[in-house]
């Protein structure tokens, strides 16, 4: 029989509910506020330069080409 005066330990519970609360406030943030949308849209901005980069540096390494050339390219596509 379980012992009904033996506390549980409830600090992974309390450690995910305040993780979800910071996580849920986060984006309401940034998909609220205009600021936010500003930060969302500098992210964005950002992970398609880091992409583009990163794909250059492959396609470089594979064929030969220089990156200056391949970065041209890649902004012209994803334009």
């Amino acid at each position: 029989m379980k012992n009904p005066f033996k506390k549980e330990d409830n600090t992974g519970l309390i450690v995910a509910i305040a993780a979800g609360a910071l996580v849920a406030g986060t984006l309401a943030y940034l998909f609220l506020t205009e600021s936010g949308g500003e930060v969302v849209r500098s992210i964005k901005h950002k992970l398609k330069d880091e992409a583009k980069d990163l794909a250059s540096d492959v396609v470089s390494a594979k064929t030969g080409i220089k990156k200056k050339k391949i970065k041209k390219v890649a902004d012209h596509i994803v334009k």
